[in-house]
């Protein structure tokens, strides 16, 4: 009996810590780089986050804007002359470069793979000068702040369009989100950032397998990784100086299609891997701790009410009109602390109503941001009684104003009218007056007429 005991302990140990209970890592993941943020790709709703709006050197996490600018103005077949003075304006010795030619002529897909999967920065000036409206580098970083701005980058400001270091050229972890989710718009820009190799054409200076191997190594080391909680890593892109240390702005999503951007800045220069272990732990975090969940779904049952003048008292039925997907966490208990509701109702109701009639609207607020609305609507018809039909005919001719008028003027009619009627009438009395008056005198005089001939 005891061994049977403790077999069936051991069995009960071993399935608890197989399966374990539903958990959530509540606690922001233990992240040692100086500045780092996790935001929804859709939404920009920000699960966590920490000195996001510290202004720090972005490094080569640059190019993202690069690409964005290059992507808007130019098309993918347009093709791009390297000059000297781009070539030139990279140290070899210090920056990752492609070995471009002065003179080579690349096609802008090609520049894009160049500088994004393989952070070769010459590809930032040969972009920019072909780019600039005026042909310059001055002239594109002019873009770049404009398109900073129009992007509510409060705390970035741009010197040169790959990320080399220049105390003026700063960013924050909240600003390289924004770029990052911009950028991932692009369908080319999303695309070229899940490569992780890439084959060069031929050009007017060499073959295609004559291109170095060496420059075509891709430095996102982090779409090969591989976890429970996403499905894939669709991007983006790294940086490093010793300045800024090791960064990276990472996406990726789940089987559910949640996709999450995570930016990771100032990592320990002396790991290499330090900066691809930091931001899937960010990213897991957030797959294991929330989802993409129905606030409210469209034609769901809201209550009942009470309607004024209503046939049998008939209440009427509210239900949602339109809904709401927000990502939200998976743990109850900090959902309903953090979610809550604003139901207002055009009350009080009154018949008749039709089915579909607007008569209110639900707001929800997910930590006092407001995540979306619906209208709030009848599903049943409800009609007027007889009574108050006739009642609100009355009342409404009541109060027409014609009628009022109306009334005002037939008034003042009738007055007149009595008051001439009273006047005509004494006017007629002092008439009849003065005719018995008269009558009476004659007759008088023809009775002393009569007595004198008598006489």
């Amino acid at each position: 009996m005891k061994k049977l005991s403790a077999v069936y302990f051991f069995l009960v140990f071993l399935i608890f810590f197989q399966f374990g209970f539903p958990a959530f890592a509540d606690e922001v993941p233990d992240i040692n780089a100086e500045a780092f943020i996790l935001m929804d790709m859709e939404s920009g709703q920000i699960l966590c986050e920490k000195n996001a709006d510290q202004e720090r050197s972005p490094a080569s996490t640059t190019k993202i804007l690069t690409s964005i600018i290059a992507l808007e103005r130019a098309s993918l077949d347009t093709e791009m002359t390297a000059s000297q003075r781009a070539i030139d304006s990279v140290d070899i010795y210090n920056y990752v470069t492609a070995g471009i030619k002065p003179g080579e002529i690349i096609k802008l897909e090609n520049l894009l793979e160049l500088m994004l999967v393989t952070s070769a920065n010459e590809v930032g000036y040969i972009i920019a000068e072909n780019v600039s409206p005026d042909g310059t580098i001055a002239g594109f970083v002019r873009l770049m702040n404009q398109k900073a701005e129009e992007l509510g980058l409060t705390g970035s400001h741009f010197t040169n369009p790959c990320g080399l270091e220049d105390p003026d050229h700063v960013s924050t972890a909240r600003d390289l989100a924004i770029l990052g989710r911009e950028a991932m718009k692009y369908d080319a820009f999303r695309e070229i950032v899940a490569k992780t190799e890439i084959t060069m054409p031929d050009t007017n200076f060499r073959k295609s397998q004559d291109w170095n191997a060496s420059y075509l190594t891709y430095t996102n080391r982090l779409l090969i990784s591989r976890s429970k909680y996403y499905s894939k890593v669709t991007g983006i892109k790294t940086g490093y100086t010793d300045p800024a240390g090791r960064c990276l702005v990472a996406s990726a999503v789940n089987p559910d299609g949640m996709e999450l951007i995570s930016v990771v800045l100032g990592a320990d220069i002396q790991n290499p891997n330090i900066v691809f272990e930091e931001s899937q732990k960010l990213l897991e975090y957030g797959f294991a701790n929330y989802s993409v969940q129905d606030v409210v779904k469209d034609g769901e049952y809201i209550g009942r009410s009470e309607v004024a003048d209503a046939v049998d008292a008939k209440k009427v039925e509210l239900i949602s009109q339109g809904s709401i997907r927000h990502i939200l966490p998976l743990d109850t208990e900090k959902l309903n602390q953090n979610l809550t509701l604003v139901k207002k109702l055009n009350e009080p109701f009154k018949a008749p109503i039709e089915k579909g009639q607007v008569l209110g609207s639900l707001e929800y607020f997910y930590n006092g941001k407001s995540i979306g609305s619906v209208s709030i609507v009848a599903n049943n018809s409800i009609e007027k009684t007889t009574i108050a039909q006739i009642r609100d005919k009355y009342m409404e001719i009541v109060n027409d104003k014609r009628f009022t008028l109306g009334l005002k003027i037939a008034g003042v009619l009738i007055i007149v009218l009595i008051v001439l009627r009273l006047v005509l009438k004494a006017v007629s009395r002092r008439s009849n007056r003065r005719r018995r008056y008269y009558s009476s005198a004659s007759s008088r005089k023809k009775k002393n007429v009569r007595f004198r001939n008598f006489r």
